[in-house]
């Protein structure tokens, strides 16, 4: 029989799949759209140098149609279809109290915009929405084999955790606009995949480049955690990266307990943690998810290293998980994070979004600044949606009326600046599907028992 989950555990599993979706990309992309009504056109302009004898430099601009076409799967001359994938929360009800709105109308709402604003170059799009039980990965890989081989989607938006997107860009050619891109998985993808999150892998060397120049690691002996999940990101990143900073690594750690066994997590972190202080390490630098589980397995122990971590939405889990915690584990605590939802409520295009969410569903979007304990997180799904959406539509427009995974891949790479609500200005690029948005220091600060941001970009 499956060992229950605690309700900890369940939290810190939802906050960890909100912080791979939080932040988002809605509002002015790149102008305003073209009516419905109006043929959809290209323009060149041909200009003749003065002549020979002082005669004026002529202009001519010509006008032409784009001419759109059944171009590729998923794509006909009036529509695109893509797939929505999203956590399917509700089926946790009663275990963890997390409520992140309805992603599936969040997402209807914003997708309505686009169509009702003439849509993609004239093209309207169609959606098929499908929410995955976000425990294990054989709900993910049902969806997919849905979208690809029934639905015949042209592209799939959303978020998923771990390897889970591979299944479109590697394994079924289709395009993937979503988080949880990291160096490896981008070497397997053969689709294009573009995301308004920060790649993980450079995500990590940023970060812990920002700590080193900010002295955190100035006359300090390092220990590093990492869950044994992300073996190949401590090793092939942080720990060559550590070397070459000249970091004081006196210890490496990986938790092997499964997440849903605090016990066994305790009992593990507490014999590391032992070790660790008889090699007088002072600063535990945490990797990707293991900062929670680190901070719970020292809380009855006397021994109060410093914890720096690359993953504050891991981090969070642990904080908004009040019941009983020990704050003073994370005092002098670090993180390095992109804009996180606190700020999201200031910006515009977020506001637009929240807007057309309010206005087809008839719920209010809570600002998380004032938002409740137990009132609901719902501008989770808000943010999701606009990210994904906004920046898909985006890439298909730059694209033109030949819409293929060629020309949206090519379309991506050159997109150029654009704005991703919440996060900042992104830049994208051939090296950059992530939009490289900045990223940020947030630090313990006691008397809100929170991390907070001043504004300090790392990197």
């Amino acid at each position: 029989m499956a060992t229950p989950m605690s309700r900890p555990i369940l939290r810190l599993l939802t906050l960890l799949l909100a912080a791979a979706l939080l932040a988002t990309a809605c509002g002015d992309d790149s102008g305003d759209s073209a009516d419905a009504d109006e043929p959809t056109t290209t323009t060149s302009t041909t200009t003749t140098a003065p002549s020979d004898d002082g005669g004026d430099e002529t202009t001519t601009t010509t006008t032409k149609p784009i001419v759109l076409t059944d171009s590729f799967r998923g794509v006909t001359a009036e529509t695109i279809k893509i797939g929505v994938v999203a956590p399917d929360l509700e089926s946790l009800r009663g275990l963890v109290d997390l409520d992140h709105g309805s992603y599936e109308a969040a997402y209807r709402a914003v997708i309505a915009d686009v169509n009702a604003n003439g849509g993609i170059l004239g093209r309207q799009i169609e959606v098929v929405v499908e929410t995955y039980l976000p425990i294990g990965t054989e709900s993910a890989d049902e969806i997919c084999s849905r979208f690809v081989d029934d639905e015949q989607v042209f592209a799939v938006i959303g978020g998923l955790l771990g390897d889970t997107p591979l299944c479109y860009t590697e394994l079924n050619d289709t395009i993937f606009v979503g988080s949880g891109q990291n160096d490896s998985r981008m070497a397997r993808a053969t689709a294009p995949w573009f995301t308004g999150l920060r790649n993980a892998d450079e995500s990590a060397r940023v970060i812990i480049n920002g700590f080193h120049e900010r002295g955190f690691f100035d006359g300090a002996a390092v220990a590093v955690v990492a869950e044994v999940g992300d073996v190949a990101l401590v090793e092939d990143v942080a720990l060559p990266l550590l070397d070459d900073l000249g970091v004081n690594v006196v210890d490496v750690d990986f938790i092997e307990a499964v997440l849903i066994d605090d016990t066994a997590t305790d009992a593990e972190v507490g014999l590391m943690a032992e070790r660790q202080e008889l090699e007088n390490a002072d600063t535990i630098l945490t990797i990707g998810g293991a900062g929670p589980r680190y901070a719970g397995g020292i809380e009855e122990l006397g021994y109060r290293p410093r914890i720096v971590t690359t993953s504050l939405g891991s981090l969070r889990g642990y904080i908004r998980d009040r019941g009983g915690r020990d704050f003073s584990v994370l005092a002098d605590s670090a993180a390095g994070n992109t804009a996180e939802q606190l700020g999201w409520w200031a910006d515009n295009a977020i506001q637009e979004c929240i807007a057309l969410v309010e206005a087809a569903t008839g719920e209010t979007i809570l600002d998380p600044n004032t938002r409740g304990p137990q009132e609901p997180e719902n501008i989770v799904s808000v943010a999701s949606a606009c990210r994904n959406v906004r920046l898909f539509a985006a890439i298909a427009e730059a694209a033109g009326g030949d819409l293929t995974n060629d020309t949206f891949g090519a379309a991506g790479e050159s997109l150029g600046e654009f704005h991703i609500p919440g996060l900042g200005m992104g830049n994208y690029g051939p090296d950059s599907p992530d939009g490289d948005a900045p990223i940020y220091l947030y630090e313990w600060n006691e008397d809100i028992e929170d991390l907070e941001s001043d504004g300090t970009v790392l990197g």
